[in-house]
C-alpha cells in the first residue's frame, strides 16, 4: 500500500473565463495543461490550439492576462511543457493517424512569445486516437534534453486494460532527427492505484502525477541515471465533500510553483457528472501540499 493518504489544501481557484474569453464560436475553455514560468501560468486547451497567459496574481482586474501567439487549426493540445535550455514550449497532441496507419502523438514547438516553430511525430504507436500520451514534462540530464510523456492508460493501454490500476508509465523521449523517439520507460510504483493519468510535472528530482478519475496527486522522486522511481512516493487526495465525494472531477494539468505548492487546471465537466463538478470545471486552482508526516 502507498503511504498514508493526505489531502491537498486549496489556496485559490477561479474560472479561467474570469481572465480570458473563450475562442470565437465556442462558449467553453477546456483547459488541459498548465506550466508555471516566471510570473505567469501558461495554459492550453482541448478545444483550441493556442496558449493563454495568466498572471500568477490571479487578479481579475489585471491587464496582464491574455492569449499569446496565433491560433492554429486543430482541436487543441493535451499538455504543455517548457525548457529553460531551449527556451521553447512543447505542446502535446495526444494522438493522430500516422501515415503508417497507427496512432501516434505529435509535439508542436513554439517560442516564449507563442510563435510556432515546428512539429515532430513521436515514434510510439497507440491502440486508439483518444488514449495516448496525456502529460508532458521536460528534463535536462547531463547535456541532453528529454521530454517525459505520460500515458493516459495503465501500461499505455486503452479500454478496460488501461483502467486496471497499478501500471503507470512515463516514456522518456529524445529528439532524433525529425522525430521524438522513446528511449526508455519509467514505471510508477505499483502501489499508485490510479485509474488514469492526466498530467505530469518535474521539479529537480521530484515528479508529480495527477489522476482525473481517482482525483489524486502522487509525488515521488525520479532517479535520472537509470530512469527509475525511488521508493513509493506519497499520494495526496484533492479536496472532497464531507461525504467523501469528488469535487474536482475534471483536473487535467499540473505544474510545480514551489516545493510545497502546485497549480492545476480543469477541463469541462462531462454531462454525466454530478452538478457539483461543474462548479470547479474550466478553472485554475492553486494547492498547497501538506508537510510529510514523520
Amino acid at each position: 500500500m502507498p503511504r498514508a493518504r493526505s489531502e491537498l489544501t486549496l489556496v485559490e481557484e477561479r474560472k479561467i473565463s474570469d481572465y480570458i474569453h473563450p475562442p470565437e464560436g465556442s462558449g467553453v475553455l477546456e483547459a488541459s495543461g498548465v506550466v508555471a514560468l516566471g510570473d505567469y501560468y501558461f495554459v492550453i486547451f482541448d478545444n483550441i490550439r493556442r496558449v493563454a497567459r495568466l498572471h500568477s496574481s490571479l487578479d481579475r482586474r489585471s491587464r496582464r492576462h491574455g492569449w499569446i501567439g496565433r491560433a492554429r487549426s486543430g482541436e487543441g493540445y493535451e499538455d504543455i511543457a517548457h525548457s529553460v535550455q531551449t527556451r521553447r514550449f512543447y505542446l502535446l497532441i495526444e494522438a493522430e493517424k500516422h501515415p503508417d496507419g497507427t496512432y501516434k502523438a505529435i509535439i508542436d514547438e513554439c517560442d516564449e512569445a507563442g510563435s510556432y516553430k515546428r512539429r515532430r511525430w513521436v515514434d510510439f504507436p497507440f491502440e486508439k486516437r483518444n488514449t495516448g500520451f496525456e502529460g508532458l514534462a521536460t528534463a535536462r540530464v547531463g547535456r541532453r534534453n528529454y521530454l517525459l510523456a505520460l500515458c493516459e492508460g495503465n501500461k499505455c493501454r486503452a479500454g478496460r486494460k488501461g483502467r486496471k490500476p497499478g501500471g503507470g508509465r512515463i516514456h522518456v523521449l529524445e529528439q532524433v532527427g525529425a522525430l521524438w523517439k522513446s528511449v526508455t520507460t519509467v514505471e510508477l510504483p505499483r502501489s499508485v492505484k490510479f485509474q488514469d493519468y492526466a498530467a505530469i510535472a518535474i521539479r529537480g528530482t521530484r515528479v508529480a502525477v495527477v489522476s482525473q478519475e481517482t482525483s489524486s496527486l502522487w509525488v515521488g522522486t525520479i532517479r535520472f541515471r537509470d530512469w527509475s522511481i525511488v521508493g513509493r512516493g506519497r499520494i495526496y487526495g484533492l479536496p472532497r465533500t464531507k461525504k467523501g465525494k469528488r469535487k474536482y472531477c475534471a483536473v487535467e494539468g499540473v505544474s510545480w510553483i514551489s516545493p510545497r505548492s502546485v497549480v492545476m487546471v480543469s477541463d469541462l465537466s462531462k454531462k454525466n457528472y454530478p452538478k457539483r463538478c461543474s462548479k470547479r470545471d474550466q478553472s485554475i486552482h492553486v494547492f498547497r501540499i501538506p508537510a510529510a508526516r514523520k
